[in-house]
């Protein structure tokens, strides 16, 4: 078994409101307004395709009063994107920094992911079409912040394929933790040796659980445990239209 398509990118913004007018005028949507379940004050963006189909999603934690991030080991050198919105590759930054490698496309996708890491350790893990390449290496471990990426997901399209992950990951040493549920996904989560981490997420049950297709990403968003702390939690966050 091994890795073969991208579920999403997430990486982290200063400004939500401003990361989602940006990634709007390349084409994505905002299909899923909700907060980072380990830090619930703070949003969690999901951006996709019309219904966030998984190769489709980038995903953004705000962190409004952190310092800028810095590029190393262990984080992604660019993330490729293909839009409608451009006619010729072309490489820009989005408002906190992070780089992007656009190319045409009928609609949003994610094209591929450049890792600042160590090629090797990658082998048997990862298909050889896999939409992966690999930057120039960097002794120096990457500041996490805005600007830079958090995690990178890889598709497993059943809760049976993330059960069989999780024992391979375990036996290899990797120290993988539990399956978790993401109300739109379950996922495993390790850090690679060169200090990667990686997320594996399965397909379902996608963003149309908790939201119908007309109203995706209007309204808040919130697991059922942070239900009760709705009114306090909407009071506190900037809105984000």
């Amino acid at each position: 078994m091994e890795l073969a398509g991208l579920h999403h990118v997430t990486s982290i913004c200063s400004n939500a409101q401003r990361t989602l007018d940006y990634y709007r005028d390349l084409g994505f949507a905002l299909v899923k307004k909700t907060v980072n379940v380990d830090d619930p004050h703070s949003y969690h963006l999901f951006l996709g395709d019309a219904t966030g189909t998984p190769g489709t999603v980038l995903s953004f934690f705000e962190w409004p009063r952190a310092e800028p991030g810095r590029l190393g080991r262990g984080t992604l050198a660019s993330v490729g994107l293909e839009t409608p919105t451009v006619t010729a590759d072309s490489v820009e930054t989005d408002p906190d920094g992070l780089v992007l490698r656009l190319y045409p496309g009928e609609g949003v996708r994610l094209r591929d992911v450049e890792v600042i890491g160590n090629a090797p350790l990658y082998a048997g893990f990862f298909a050889l079409d896999a939409p992966i390449r690999f930057a120039e290496p960097i002794e120096d471990p990457a500041l996490l912040g805005p600007g830079v990426s958090h995690h990178v997901a890889w598709r497993a399209s059943s809760d049976d394929d993330l059960s069989i992950w999780l024992e391979r990951l375990g036996e290899l040493g990797l120290r993988p933790m539990g399956i978790h549920d993401r109300t739109y996904f379950k996922a495993v989560s390790f850090r690679m040796p060169d200090g990667v981490l990686v997320e594996l997420a399965t397909d379902g049950p996608g963003f149309l659980v908790d939201e119908e297709r007309g109203e995706l990403g209007r309204r808040l968003s919130l697991p059922a445990w942070l239900e009760p702390e709705r009114a306090t939690l909407e009071r506190e966050l900037a809105p984000v239209i």
